[in-house]
Order: structure tokens, then C-alpha cells, then sequence
């Protein structure tokens, strides 16, 4: 019995220093956790902290933003000629439901035609659109004339120029005839159409596949992006004074 009793007095002493040990290890580590908590929430005091006074320094410039822009000779010691005539917003006077910009029926400024046309197609009816039979015009009424603008098949015209070899016989020249204004020796894209890739890239703002797949089947001639560039260059150098231009770009 004695024996026993000793056993189960060691496992007992056993099972509670296992007890104690866990109760241990578990204060510390609530006590760590607290520690880190702490630490969280001043970081989070911290900046909530700057945030705020971030948030004023905020304000005030845009106080002192807004006293600036509305500073005149009224309300401050500038000088009258420094006052500036602001334009006064549309916003105000624009109606609540109208969309800017023209109105469908709106008078077009092309109405009255382009001028001179390059191509007259007068258009004949020899019979009746409703019962077939045959017409006859009434020279009487005056004919509906009226101009359209419009792409033509073949936008682009390729040009063969063929150059003579001359000589001199009094100084003893020789050369090839110059190629024309708008041509670039050895370069197979004009200035007219170097001049739209160009403006396609600064002005448009077209990617160089864009400007390539425009060209292609746009005008249905093969370009590519190495001789986008050399237009593009050619287009810069036109735009630069005549005195250091290399090549003038007459468009």
C-alpha cells in the first residue's frame, strides 16, 4: 500500500507541474500578446495623430489657395491692373437635360457646297421609279444640284520617276536629274503622305500599329514601322527653321 500510495503521490506531484508549467507558458504568452497590442495601438495613435494634422495643414493651404485666387485690388493691396477678367462658367446657364454640342437639325456651314468640284455626275432617270413607264425632263425646272465630299477608291497615286544621267561638256558635270520638291532620294513615301503619318502620331496620337494598319487599309499600300520612323523624322525636320533643314517638306 505504501508503495502505491507513493506512486500515485509522484504522478499526481507530476500532473500538476505539467499544470503549472502550461499555466506558465500560457500567462507569458498572453502577456507578450498584450505587450504587442499596446504596441499596435500607439503605432495606430501615432498616425491616426499625423493623419490629422496633416488633414489641417490641408485646409489651411486650401484656404490660403483659395484667398489667392481670389485676391483682386478689392479685397487686398494689388494693383488694379493686375486683376484678371475671369470668364463666367457655362455651367450655370446650361439647361439641365441638353446635351452640348450641335443639335441634329442643326444648319451645316458645307451646306452651300466646297466650290469648284473635281468630278460632275449628273444623274439621269429614264423610267418611272413607281409604274416603270417612260420620262421625260422638264427642262423648265431647274436642276437640284448638290455636293457630297467623299473618299475616292484610290486615295493614294504611285509615281514612277525616271531620271536621265546628263553631263556638262563646259565643266564637266555629271549627274542624275534632281528628284522634285516632296521627294526624298532613295525613299519610297511622298511628303504629302509623310505629312499625315506625322500628324497622325503627334496629333492624333495613334500608336505605330494603328498608324500602320491606317495606312495599309486606309490607302492599301504596304508600309512599315521602319519607314513609319523615317517619316516621322522627316516630318520633325520639316517643322524645324529653313535654315537647318536638311530636306524642305512641301505638303
Amino acid at each position: 500500500m505504501t508503495t502505491n500510495a507513493t506512486i500515485d503521490s509522484k504522478l499526481v506531484r507530476a500532473i500538476a507541474d505539467e499544470q503549472l508549467a502550461n499555466n506558465v507558458f500560457m500567462i507569458e504568452w498572453l502577456v507578450k500578446a498584450q505587450q504587442q497590442l499596446s504596441l499596435q495601438q500607439r503605432l495606430i495613435d501615432q498616425q491616426q495623430q499625423q493623419i490629422s494634422t496633416q488633414q489641417q495643414e490641408i485646409e489651411k493651404l486650401k484656404e490660403e489657395r483659395d484667398k489667392l485666387k481670389n485676391r483682386n485690388s478689392k479685397n487686398s493691396s494689388v494693383p488694379p491692373s493686375s486683376d484678371q477678367l475671369k470668364k463666367p462658367s457655362d455651367k450655370k446657364k446650361r439647361k439641365k437635360g441638353f446635351k452640348r454640342g450641335p443639335k441634329y437639325d442643326h444648319l451645316g456651314k458645307t451646306r452651300n457646297g466646297f466650290g469648284q468640284p473635281d468630278k460632275i455626275v449628273p444623274l439621269e432617270l429614264e423610267n418611272c421609279p413607281v409604274c416603270g413607264g417612260s420620262v421625260e425632263r422638264d427642262e423648265v425646272v431647274p436642276e437640284k444640284v448638290q455636293q457630297v465630299a467623299e473618299v475616292v477608291d484610290q486615295p493614294i497615286e504611285i509615281r514612277e520617276y525616271r531620271r536621265g544621267f546628263y553631263k556638262c561638256p563646259s565643266c564637266g558635270w555629271s549627274d542624275y536629274s534632281p528628284v522634285p520638291l516632296g521627294v526624298k532620294e532613295g525613299f519610297s513615301y511622298g511628303a504629302r503622305l509623310s505629312s499625315i503619318v506625322g500628324w497622325l502620331g503627334y496629333g492624333g496620337n495613334l500608336t505605330w500599329r494603328k498608324q500602320e494598319h491606317f495606312i495599309e487599309y486606309v490607302f492599301g499600300i504596304p508600309i512599315s514601322q521602319g519607314s513609319l520612323a523615317k517619316m516621322h523624322k522627316w516630318f520633325q525636320e520639316s517643322l524645324e527653321p529653313l535654315l537647318s533643314l536638311p530636306a524642305v517638306l512641301i505638303v
